[in-house]
């Protein structure tokens, strides 16, 4: 089997992951701004970047369409909303990766090169550090395969990296945060903070690069708004060694 994703066209090597808060509308937002709208630039946007995969989380029953990609047939449930993994139509035609559920929290696609890709989406605030860890060695023991990388809304927060370092699951922290309640004020009730939420974190042999945060703004009416609290985090994907 081939080592390097790149050089298989039936496995993924470049992501999206985007937290899509429901799809609901920013705070900020024309309130003429609605859900299709918001659905068709998310659209957009996905399609501007073209990553083989695309991770969402948190969807209203309701998976932004690309034409360029198909759905993996599961949509489970998380603490908010919905898991969806999109992969490009021609990987898809090649091979359908196996797909394994974690109740609550992850979507996980298997390919045959051994590459397992696991859409998380984790329990959130301070207080849930020991259901996250739990969720997380739930999503690493459900992996058919060592070489993981799981990528999504993880909700830790920088302590907890140490720990699931120690458990053989590292990650560089993204180059810009994915929550900034400075720069997108998405809430109008909730305080301005800065987080890293959305990010990657992988095994040995999984080596992940090109990783940047799409912080533009949606402007509209002479108003600047952006379609979700989170940021969208991008990159690449190869197993390596």
């Amino acid at each position: 089997m081939p080592n390097d994703p790149a050089a298989s066209s039936a496995v993924p090597a470049t992501f999206l992951s985007w937290n899509l808060a429901m799809l609901e509308r920013s705070a900020q937002a024309p309130h003429t701004w609605g859900v299709e709208q918001t659905e068709m630039e998310v659209r957009a946007r996905v399609g501007a970047v073209d990553p083989d995969i695309v991770l969402f989380q948190e969807l209203p029953r309701m998976v932004p369409y690309l034409e360029t990609h198909d759905m993996l047939r599961a949509n489970p449930e998380s603490h908010n909303g919905n898991l969806a993994t999109l992969v490009r139509r021609e990987l898809l035609e090649r091979e359908v990766p196996v797909i394994t559920v974690v109740a609550g929290c992850g979507l996980l696609a298997t390919w045959r090169n051994g590459l397992t890709v696991a859409n998380v989406h984790l329990a959130p605030g301070p207080a849930a550090v020991g259901e996250r860890l739990e969720q997380m060695a739930r999503v690493v023991e459900s992996s058919p395969t060592p070489h993981l990388m799981v990528i999504g809304d993880t909700n830790t927060r920088v302590d907890e990296a140490e720990i699931l370092a120690d458990a053989g699951l590292t990650g560089a922290r993204p180059p810009h945060p994915t929550w900034d309640g400075r720069r997108n004020p998405f809430h109008a009730d909730l305080p301005a903070f800065s987080a890293y939420f959305t990010r990657w974190f992988a095994t040995d042999g999984v080596e992940v690069g090109d990783v940047r945060v799409l912080r533009k703004p949606v402007e509209v009416d002479g108003e600047r708004f952006h379609l979700s609290d989170h940021f969208a985090l991008t990159g690449s994907i190869r197993l390596v060694g």
